[in-house]
């Protein structure tokens, strides 16, 4: 895939869900000269990827804790800057029936306060597959449920959301996971600038 990727710097809150995805991710969103917070309750991985890459900042905060990361994204704006784009990873066996574990009503609150001079806040839902089987199948089934979904575009949160599912198969090599995730990389910081402005309730896929 090749995208415009200017260094268009952004300050992004990365929730993760599967550890070598997300810090593939997060790294290579910080490679590009982002500010990353990332929030985890798991302080081993936490401090680890923030002594790995000097642009992420880990804050302790568990991602099944709804009040906690509302919390962190004030916490953030106050100490940092304003939030350009969040990033939601999800396990695809925590989605039911095309609902996000953490919903985007979470998110708009935030959003709704944003100056009419900051661009609309990106929220970026990243769906793995399940853990201990192989799920292709019903990952492509959810792709195509949420492409359904986009053409019922009822969003009017001042944010973009857009949903990217990755595929790696359970079978394949860690080059070919990291590859996979460095492509969704690029498309996320895409999706997150003011010239993917008009892209959002849109759902890409991504497999080997």
């Amino acid at each position: 895939m090749n995208l415009p990727l200017a260094m268009d710097s952004q300050l992004y809150i990365v929730i993760p869900s599967q550890e070598p995805l997300s810090q593939i991710i997060s790294k290579h969103l910080a490679e590009k000269g982002n500010s990353i917070v990332y929030l985890t309750d798991n302080e081993s991985e936490g401090y680890a990827i923030a002594a790995e890459e000097p642009r992420v900042r880990y804050r302790f905060c568990s991602p099944h804790d709804l009040n906690a990361i509302e919390h962190e994204l004030y916490w953030v704006e106050r100490n940092i800057s304003p939030i350009n784009s969040v990033v939601v990873m999800v396990n695809e066996e925590d989605i039911e029936q095309e609902r996000m574990p953490i919903s985007e009503d979470i998110f708009s609150l935030y959003a709704s306060r944003l100056s009419e001079n900051q661009p609309h806040l990106s929220l970026t839902y990243v769906i793995t597959p399940k853990s201990k089987e192989k799920s292709s199948d019903s990952l492509v089934a959810l792709h195509l449920k949420l492409c359904e979904l986009a053409h019922k575009d009822q969003n009017g949160s001042g944010m973009k959301i857009n949903h990217v599912v990755l595929s790696p198969g359970q079978e394949a090599l860690e080059g070919v996971c990291s590859s996979i995730a460095r492509d969704a990389s690029d498309l996320i910081h895409f999706l997150s600038t003011n010239r993917a402005k008009a892209m959002q309730q849109q759902a890409f896929y991504f497999s080997n």
